[in-house]
This record gives structure tokens, C-alpha cells and sequence, in this order.
């Protein structure tokens, strides 16, 4: 199943700032945008 997501604002500003920290902490490599959002899902309060 594909599913597709916009993000404006200060969503789309923490998933930029997730994006980034993954990629800080594996140098070499830019995460998918799937593995942005299983962090983000990870680390909220659902």
C-alpha cells in the first residue's frame, strides 16, 4: 500500500530537522522518507 502525505509549516520543518539528524548520525547516507516517518511516529505521543 503507498501512501502519500504533504507537511507545511512547522511539520514540515521537524521532518526536515528528523531527516537531518539521521543523516548526522549516519554520514554517507540521506534516509528515506520512509524512514523519516517510522521515526517521527516512533518518538510521538499517538
Amino acid at each position: 500500500m503507498k501512501t502519500q502525505i504533504t507537511l507545511r509549516g512547522t511539520d514540515s520543518e521537524e521532518f526536515e530537522r528528523t531527516r537531518q539528524r539521521i543523516s548526522e548520525q549516519r554520514p554517507g547516507s540521506e534516509p528515506s522518507n520512509a524512514e523519516v516517518v517510522r521515526v517521527l511516529m516512533d518518538c510521538g505521543p499517538y
